[in-house]
């Protein structure tokens, strides 16, 4: 996944502001999230970000490691909601 994001962080045409977290911290943040269910609020104070840098970052994360084709999320059934974490 480490790698995944790197390639992608390479890629970048307008590089932008550097992000206060590493790619690890950044994986590891979007981990803890999906895992622990730990809200966005309480995994921002724990960084030293704010939260929408959080959201922001996890988003990232999720749509960077789908866009890659080696990872997916699970598929559901058509009646099911959809579980995928916010």
């Amino acid at each position: 996944m480490l790698a995944v994001l790197a390639e992608a962080e390479k890629s970048k045409k307008k590089p932008g502001r550097p992000s206060k977290l590493s790619l690890p911290d950044q994986l590891l943040l979007t981990l803890s999230y999906w895992r622990e269910y730990r809200t966005q609020f309480h995994l921002a104070a724990s960084y030293g970000i704010v939260e929408t840098t959080a959201t922001r970052i996890i988003k990232r994360v999720e749509d960077t490691l789908i866009a890659s084709g080696r990872f997916s999320w699970p598929k559901r059934s058509p009646g099911e909601a959809d579980t995928r974490p916010r």
